[in-house]
């Protein structure tokens, strides 16, 4: 067991994990402020993002690159300035570090180090778009940015499409389409999803509705912006039918002329199971 104190630890500095605005300046705390002015050190995941914000809110400390591309070899150099009594405030681009951010390297060095963490409470994405989006907010997944290839992102779809509490993702404008064309591929539908974009700023912008509306909107309307995609609870009752016979509705609609892939989807969706696991049971028999 490991106890860590978040007084001063005079032998050795303390990593702070420090929020930054997600869009509005205004968000930035007292605190964040201090705590990045006071630092020997800031490891920024873009110095030339970060840079425009600290000149905005004045502060000129010297700041060190520390990214996904060169978080294992610049974490040691980190650890060794935190043991030389350095402090160091680690930021993402926006939002809170860690979260779709290499900080978390850093954080579990210093756990191993034996070297103070502290964490300051600050502006995140998901939990704005959360709190706003009209669905329960206990429970909630938060998956970050999911696989870009259509087949690879399917999997986790089928669990958002099952799961009772509320499912959240991040999305890029030019990939927005695509990806929604790929969950409705999985939704009823009819389900409600929330999508948030620009969040803070002045373009920003909530739409609400199910999938097939949300679709039909942007197949008029070209997405800007970032996006934070919401997919409300599932709140259907699963299949009461057993795995045995969920097979022999597959096999019968095979049987019907429906090829095995369509049949397995069909009986998936009507039946609210997974997909994946109905395909194995299938071929199992």
């Amino acid at each position: 067991m490991q106890r860590q104190s978040s007084f001063k630890n005079n032998d050795v500095g303390t990593l702070y994990l420090v929020p930054t605005p997600i869009g509005n300046l205004e968000d930035i705390t007292l605190r964040a402020k201090r705590i990045l002015t006071e630092a020997d050190y800031i490891a920024a995941e873009d110095t030339r993002t970060s840079g425009i914000l600290l000149e905005k809110i004045g502060v000129h400390n010297h700041m060190i690159s520390f990214h996904k591309y060169n978080s294992k070899q610049r974490a040691p150099e980190l650890i060794q300035l935190l043991q030389e009594g350095k402090t160091i405030a680690e930021i993402s681009d926006a939002g809170m570090p860690v979260i779709s951010d290499p900080g978390y390297i850093l954080v579990k060095e210093c756990i191993k180090h034996d070297i103070p963490v502290v964490s300051l409470p600050g502006p995140s994405a998901f939990a704005t778009a959360l709190i706003a989006s009209g669905f329960d907010a206990q429970p909630f997944t938060y998956w970050g940015f999911l696989p870009r290839k259509a087949s690879e992102q399917v999997p986790y779809f089928e669990q958002m499409n099952e799961f009772k509490g509320t499912s959240i993702f991040y999305e890029a404008p030019h990939r927005l389409k695509k990806t929604l064309k790929n969950l409705a591929t999985v939704l009823d539908s009819d389900r409600q999803i929330a999508l948030a974009r620009e969040l803070t700023k002045i373009h920003e912008e909530y739409l609400r509705g199910s999938i097939t509306e949300i679709n039909e909107y942007f197949a008029e309307n070209d997405p800007r912006g970032e996006f934070v995609v919401l997919i409300s609870p599932n709140t259907q009752e699963s299949s009461q039918l057993s795995w045995d016979e969920l097979v022999k509705s597959v096999a019968q609609l095979v049987a019907d002329g429906k090829s095995k892939k369509d049949a397995i989807k069909q009986v998936a969706k009507e039946n609210k199971v997974s997909k994946n696991e109905l395909y194995d049971k299938y071929h199992q028999g």
